[in-house]
């Protein structure tokens, strides 16, 4: 899992190669979630990031059954 500080979501940039897709975004009031999916690695990343002072950015890696549980979640 990667903290990275002070990148709003919108410069954020994914270096894994290939374009992703972002297959999920959801907001509760500050915070922003994204999940990516790279099709060629069957690759998923979680992305959560805060866009008030200070922004941050936290990355993980995901399974393929955490992404869908994460998208299948009511908030």
């Amino acid at each position: 899992m990667r903290l990275l500080k002070n990148i709003k979501l919108d410069n954020y940039k994914y270096y894994y190669g290939s374009s992703p897709r972002k297959i999920f975004s959801v907001g509760y009031e500050d915070l922003t979630t994204v999940i990516y999916y790279q099709d060629k690695d069957n690759h998923y990343t979680l992305v959560v990031a805060k866009n008030d002072d200070p922004p941050l950015i936290l990355e993980k890696d995901i399974s393929r059954a955490e992404a869908f549980r994460l998208m299948n979640t009511r908030l």
